[in-house]
């Protein structure tokens, strides 16, 4: 297990080091749409984000013990959290990033096993508006928009 995990933690590095790479290219010398960053910052602070993590997951598995495959007990949980972001992300592009968000964020922590409901509920509608805030008043860059509520 110890090797499998070695093995996907240096296949996702080497991903995102090859798709950071790429956002140096022409294809992404563009002109902005008047804010202060180009289109290439948001795609490099996420790849960014995915190098760090790779790495922290490398120097996991290489400090764990060797664990037989059977021993993992939170696939199910992990594929059902994959499909929740992949459904959320989908939704974006048809209901705008705050509406898909505040029903994918509390599925999301759910499915990890976050189970105060109050503190869920309002975090999952206060994080998709404060995120959508940043990024459209603080980066000037727009996130996917709801068809029903213009600027959402």
């Amino acid at each position: 297990m110890r090797a499998l995990e070695v093995t996907i933690a240096a296949i996702l590095l080497l991903i995102s080091v090859g798709l950071f790479v790429t956002t140096f290219s022409d294809d992404f010398d563009v002109p902005t749409f008047g804010g202060d960053v180009g289109p290439a910052f948001a795609p490099r602070g996420y790849l960014l984000v995915w190098m760090v993590l790779a790495v922290l997951t490398m120097i996991q598995a290489l400090q764990r013990e060797n664990v037989p495959l059977a021993s993992i007990g939170n696939i199910p949980r992990m594929l059902t959290a994959s499909a929740i972001s992949v459904v959320t992300g989908l939704a974006m592009l048809q209901v705008g990033f705050v509406i898909a968000a505040i029903p994918g964020f509390f599925l999301f922590c759910r499915t990890l096993g976050y189970r105060n409901y109050g503190v869920l509920i309002a975090i999952s509608i206060i994080a998709p508006f404060a995120i959508w805030w940043i990024f459209t008043f603080g980066f000037e860059l727009l996130l996917p928009r709801s068809p029903w509520f213009g600027r959402l």
